[in-house]
């Protein structure tokens, strides 16, 4: 097989994103041009092109999303381009590099909707990076979402039922996180209807993980079955977490609990630090 159709490292540097509203790869115009035209300024030689193009169309292919630049590793809003539009835009930059580019491109779109169907995971992580959450914040939100099925899967073969679920949930949270309750944490956030875990800190969401993988370990200890016995232990798990988090706050003179909506603050920074514009590649 030819050389030219092989996935070529050095497209690999192009930055994208997968937008799950439109189950498709995005991909940064900048970054494109400058692997095909080798320009030493492919912001300007981007702005030249659309400027050529009188009739406005390639403008009208891009879209923008929260892309971290190379040169200072902040996130700006980027002009972003899908796979049909990339390869318009291709048409318009003469370069030998080309065709295997193309194939590059169709193989990245194909491979990443593999790796959704073949991971769930992979599709919340993508849609955790469009609401702008950074990669730690996801990292560990993820795994909450890991021990989480792990603890309901336990309690599902141990006879638990419907909403017995949220009530061995709370025992959990109150042992975790001194009484409060997941409501009362709620509360402090500021919310309503909103998904807690989406909007607690990484300390709070380490916590909450301590909390239910030891109740997973109290359960198996106890071999607890139906809701009372369940109960039990996640009063014990959740009771571990909680000294463990005392622990962890007295040792570093930091507190766990936060009454701040961790995606709000994120909104609010990235308000205050990334302008509409895009910086110079």
């Amino acid at each position: 097989m030819s050389s030219e159709i092989q996935p070529l490292d050095e497209y690999e540097g192009i930055r994208r994103i997968w937008d799950e509203r439109t189950s498709r790869w995005w991909f940064a115009v900048v970054d494109v041009i400058y692997i095909l035209s080798e320009a030493t300024d492919p912001s300007r030689y981007w702005a030249d092109m659309k400027r050529r193009d009188e009739s406005g169309q390639l403008l009208a292919l891009c879209e923008k999303f929260p892309l971290k630049s190379r040169q200072n590793n902040r996130t700006y809003q980027t002009e972003c381009a899908d796979q049909q539009g990339i390869l318009r835009i291709v048409q318009s930059i003469p370069s030998p590099k080309a065709e295997p580019f193309k194939q590059w491109l169709a193989m990245t779109g194909s491979r990443r909707l593999d790796e959704i169907q073949a991971d769930p995971l992979e599709a919340e992580r993508e849609k955790y990076r469009l609401a702008r959450y950074d990669e730690d914040w996801i990292n560990a939100r993820l795994g909450s979402i890991t021990t989480r099925n792990q603890l309901t899967d336990e309690w599902q073969n141990r006879g638990v039922q419907n909403r017995e679920y949220g009530i061995l949930t709370n025992e959990i949270h109150k042992g975790t996180f001194d009484t409060m309750s997941v409501k009362e944490h709620k509360e402090l956030k500021g919310l309503k209807k909103e998904n807690l875990r989406d909007h607690m800190t990484p300390l709070e969401l380490a916590f909450t993980i301590l909390g239910e993988a030891s109740t997973i370990e109290e359960i198996k200890d106890m071999d607890a079955k139906g809701l009372e016995e369940n109960r039990k232990a996640a009063q014990k798990g959740g009771k571990n977490a909680g000294i463990a988090r005392q622990s962890f706050e007295k040792a570093s003179g930091r507190p766990v609990i936060s009454d701040q909506s961790y995606l709000e603050s994120r909104r609010k920074l990235q308000a205050g630090e990334n302008p509409d514009d895009e910086p110079p590649f």
